[in-house]
């Protein structure tokens, strides 16, 4: 799940292609853009981030790939 602290966007469910300690590929159809700050949740653990976009990625029409560097992550991203 992605949001933002500025309330133009509104909350996303979104599917994360790939999570590592310092990042994440999450497929979106949100308009983010290089060096905004957002907030990731997993869905499934109790995973929790501030990140930044690094690059945002045409996909097909209306859909992107965005990079996202983790800032002080917390939380497993599933439950054990």
């Amino acid at each position: 799940m992605l949001t933002s602290p500025d309330t133009a966007f509104p909350t996303e469910m979104t599917t994360t292609e790939n999570i590592s300690g310092r990042g994440a590929r999450v497929v979106t159809t949100g308009l983010w853009r290089p060096d905004d700050v957002l907030v990731i949740k997993s869905l499934e653990g109790d995973f929790y981030s501030e990140a930044r976009v690094i690059y945002r990625q045409a996909i097909r029409e209306d859909v992107y790939a965005i990079g996202l560097e983790l800032i002080e992550p917390t939380g497993r991203w599933r439950r054990e």
